[in-house]
């Protein structure tokens, strides 16, 4: 019988490039995405400590997780990681028509990851996937067609560094989401969309609530006709084999 692998807690970063092309409901973004994803990820290889990751290999229409040496600052970390992801979006969709922008989802947590010959494994590995694939952030990019990163933090990590506030990243930037997972049941995440200001997100918000009365309110019913009528996201898998950048 093997021995089991010790268990290591790690910060862990799930991103996936989003197909859907935002502006144009409907239209998908050309099949590039593995490549921009690969360009993502060369950029943010300017951050400390990402250029000592591992990286899981690409998966089949998967995107791809880092898992962060143990010991780091995570915090200082989270704020230098998002800081640099945004700059390196900006750069590659300037000048870029609207359906081939590189909109993408990203989440991160912290937990127990365990390693052995077959690649990383547990919990904290399956949940982080869940949520970067999970329907809320898949929402906030279709809300926000001019916005091209959506961002989940888990409970525990928002808990633990982002509400303490870093330079660059404060805590009451991010809004508090129960989110339901493929995984398993719902939980607690924070979700940001850098580059959303305070207005846009508010009126935002209050044409999601107006359309959600208007498909709640019920069809009045039919009167005489000279009467007026009144009417107004992968299947996330438990462990991938290692591959260091």
């Amino acid at each position: 019988m093997s021995e089991r692998p010790p268990g290591i807690r790690r910060l862990c970063i799930a991103m996936e490039i989003d197909g859907d092309a935002g502006e144009i409901p409907g239209v998908l973004r050309p099949p590039r995405w593995r490549r921009d994803l690969g360009a993502v990820i060369e950029e943010l290889g300017r951050v400390a400590a990402l250029d000592r990751a591992h990286w899981n290999p690409p998966a089949v229409g998967g995107g791809e997780i880092a898992f962060l040496p143990p010991g780091i600052d995570e915090g200082r970390f989270v704020a230098a990681f998002v800081d640099t992801l945004r700059s390196a979006i900006a750069r590659l969709n300037d000048g870029v028509p609207r359906t081939e922008r590189v909109r993408l989802r990203v989440a991160l947590h912290q937990g127990i990851t365990f390693l052995d010959e077959s690649g990383f494994s547990g919990r904290a590995v399956v949940k982080v996937a869940a949520l970067r694939d999970c329907a809320a952030l898949r929402a906030e990019l279709r809300r926000h067609p001019s916005v091209d990163l959506a961002l989940a933090v888990s409970g525990e990590l928002f808990d633990d560094v982002v509400e303490h506030d870093y330079p660059g990243l404060r805590g009451r930037d991010f809004r508090p989401e129960q989110v339901e997972l493929e995984s398993g049941p719902g939980v607690d995440a924070w979700l940001l969309m850098p580059g959303l200001t305070r207005a846009t997100a508010r009126l935002a918000a209050a044409a999601a609530t107006r359309d959600a009365a208007a498909d709640r309110r019920p069809e009045p019913a039919r009167r005489a006709a000279r009467s007026p009528l009144f009417a107004i996201v992968s299947t996330p898998a438990g462990s991938w084999p290692v591959h260091v950048r």
